[in-house]
């Protein structure tokens, strides 16, 4: 998963940023068992950062709001950052945009944990 995912923990809230296109579903299973683990860890607040991502599918969309519904349960939320346009139109099509607070910046979406 390294190759698609970078995460780093600023502060007490967990960056992701996400390098692909497309991904497999046993790729999208790995993911969600990575971050799923990251939250009974105790990690409830999540930054995911989207500047490497050209198309967002089904598959990342679903991982999204599985981890959104763990980490709210806990405490804490997904916050979205760095939209390419391709992938901001597909968050606003589905509604995406009143499930996830969306930030231009990395920076900013950590900082809005505070």
């Amino acid at each position: 998963m390294s190759t698609l995912v970078n995460i780093r923990v600023v502060d007490d809230v967990a960056v992701i940023r996400l390098s692909f296109n497309e991904i497999s579903l046993e790729q999208r299973e790995e993911l969600k068992k990575e971050l799923l683990a990251m939250v009974t860890q105790g990690q409830n607040k999540f930054v995911v950062n989207l500047s490497h991502v050209g198309f967002l599918s089904s598959l990342v969309i679903a991982t999204l709001i599985v981890i959104a519904k763990e980490a709210r349960q806990k405490g804490g939320d997904v916050r979205l950052c760095c939209p390419l346009e391709e992938a901001l139109n597909v968050i606003q099509i589905t509604q995406l945009d009143k499930v996830f607070k969306i930030y231009k910046g990395e920076p900013e979406a950590v900082d809005s944990f505070k």
